[in-house]
């Protein structure tokens, strides 16, 4: 059945069918979009769908012709920071975090921050066109790389790139999306891609590189964009779909979707669509409201889990040796470098562990023990081997 995603088309194009009238911030009663669409809202087939109609905005719609009809019916639940009366991030974090879990979230911070040379921006209103190009390449190369790791075989934010690629670079100018960057140095290592309604903001996309795994840099990250939201008055960010732990953490406002179904009444095909179609979205929704959807989301989780802890035992793992152990027949390498790809990860693992900087850290092949290295800091040194029982990388 033909369909329009809302969502969509609100944020990333401001473009709506003449049907929606407007739309104002549910809770500040602010208007954030108004449609000058002057036709007749027409159906372009005997049914028609706009998914994701999210609950946060409230919508001023038309009077609907008398040949159509229309269903409407909740479904899954969103997420969102309402930012009415927060005063800091520290004031956030006491409120929804206990003592322990903020130590932690601070500790991964300092870490990132200790290990490597990190920065911080925000591009939004101003971009090089040569830094978008790059921060645009990294972040789906990135997105890529997570998607293997994974496993997901049909990402649809990979397949609908090119329509990002040719318009983010505008909408960031026009302040109507932005990227949040963390660099070590100049490298992206962690990209946000967010699109801005006014004062409302939607987290779009967020990848990293993988082999800063161990750092958490989404939390770090989403820490970061709290502190923006306040500092420029932003009245709420919200995130993308989905049901997760964190964002239940993190989030102090659940909203839902819904999804409304049009159609011609004098058409029976259309009748009979759409109302295959509501009764599809209701059995599903019923499902989700008894837990069963969530079930299935921990089960999958516990298999990816699974499989990840098997493929685990086949990466380079490291084994600290005491600081004045020595190792000959060494050979100076750039770990850095393509060929030694398959070592980063490793190595970061071991500064997070060491509390090293990698500007401080020397990386050697041991010559005479094959596919092992060494790497030594200022006050730590480790052993680097391969557990698998292929015999090669």
């Amino acid at each position: 059945m033909n369909s329009l995603n809302f969502f969509f088309s609100a944020y990333t194009k401001e473009s709506l069918p003449s049907y929606y009238k407007g739309l104002l911030n549910s809770y500040t009663q602010e208007q954030v979009f108004e449609n000058r669409k002057g036709e007749r809202f027409q159906l372009p087939a005997s049914s028609f769908v706009v998914e994701d109609i999210p609950s946060y905005f409230t919508v001023t719609k038309d009077e609907l012709p008398k040949t159509m009809g229309c269903y409407s019916i909740k479904q899954y639940p969103g997420f969102l920071i309402n930012f009415e009366n927060v005063k800091s991030l520290p004031d956030y974090l006491n409120e929804r975090f206990g003592k322990t879990s903020r130590y932690k979230l601070r500790r991964e911070q300092k870490k990132l921050e200790q290990c490597f040379n990190i920065r911080y921006e925000m591009y939004f209103g101003a971009i090089d066109k040569s830094e978008y190009d790059f921060i645009m390449n990294e972040f789906y190369r990135l997105l890529e790389l997570r998607s293997l790791e994974k496993g997901i075989k049909h990402n649809i934010n990979l397949a609908t790139q090119n329509f990002y690629r040719a318009n983010v670079y505008q909408m960031i100018l026009d302040r109507k999306a932005s990227f949040y960057v963390i660099y070590n140095g100049k490298t992206p290592i962690d990209i946000c891609l967010n699109f801005h309604m006014k004062n409302v903001i939607f987290q779009y996309i967020r990848t990293y590189n993988i082999d800063y795994s161990k750092f958490n840099t989404g939390y770090t990250d989403l820490m970061k964009q709290i502190e923006w939201c306040i500092t420029n008055k932003i009245k709420f960010i919200t995130f993308s779909k989905g049901d997760f732990y964190w964002k239940r953490r993190w989030c102090n406002t659940v909203y839902d979707y819904h999804h409304e179904i049009f159609f011609l009444k004098k058409s029976f095909a259309g009748r009979l669509k759409a109302t295959s179609y509501y009764l599809l979205k209701a059995l599903k929704q019923y499902v989700r409201e008894k837990g069963l959807i969530e079930k299935y989301h921990a089960y999958r989780t516990k298999q990816n889990n699974s499989k990840n802890t098997a493929e685990d035992s086949h990466r380079i793992k490291y084994n600290k040796i005491p600081f004045n152990t020595e190792i000959k027949n060494t050979e100076s390498i750039d770990y850095k470098s393509m060929k030694f790809n398959f070592l980063r990860r490793t190595i970061y693992d071991f500064l997070y562990e060491s509390d090293e900087n990698e500007s401080e850290i020397t990386v050697y092949a041991i010559l005479d023990t094959s596919k092992s290295y060494l790497v030594i800091g200022k006050k730590s040194k480790a052993m680097l081997s391969y557990t698998s029982n292929s015999s090669s990388f």
